[in-house]
């Protein structure tokens, strides 16, 4: 039997993430993701962990890419001494995005005192994605932070 390489690369760059129920997307969850992840239920208040709420799409030079499965999801740490780390690759200091769920981070406020929670942790989701349901699919590694970027790609 022929075994089938990936070829992974690093591009680091902007994307636009939507995130969505992974039900109503379609969306695979074949990992254990943290509790926080799940959300909670809109009429009841309960916690909701059957329908977590995912990266559904991302939009990646030009291409709106469908997320068909998640694959994994882990914290990264910052070197928070390092202040290229503190904004991400795309940001600056004290510039805030709003996230592909429509919630801001924060106005910025905590930035004169050393960094926020939201600054020295970001989420990454390592989802399997391609440009439409019937073409090839790839591997992406989405970090989360005060933006989105695309981390790496093995296709």
């Amino acid at each position: 039997m022929e075994e089938v390489q990936l070829m992974s690369r690093s591009y680091h760059e902007p994307v636009e993430v939507r995130l969505g129920r992974a039900a109503e997307h379609g969306v695979r969850v074949e990992t254990a993701l943290p509790a926080g992840v799940a959300g909670l239920s809109e009429g009841t208040g309960a916690l909701v962990s059957e329908d977590p709420q995912v990266p559904a799409v991302f939009l990646w030079r030009g291409r709106l890419h469908l997320v068909q499965a998640v694959l994994g999801q882990w914290s990264l740490r910052v070197a928070w001494w390092r202040p290229e780390d503190r904004g991400g690759p795309m940001t600056t200091g004290r510039d805030r995005s709003e996230l592909g769920d429509g919630s801001e981070l924060g106005d910025g406020s905590d930035l004169g005192d050393g960094p926020g929670q939201e600054e020295l942790e970001r989420v990454v989701w390592r989802v399997e994605a391609g440009p439409g349901r019937l073409a090839g699919t790839g591997v992406y590694d989405l970090v989360q932070g005060e933006r989105w970027w695309l981390e790496r790609v093995a296709d």
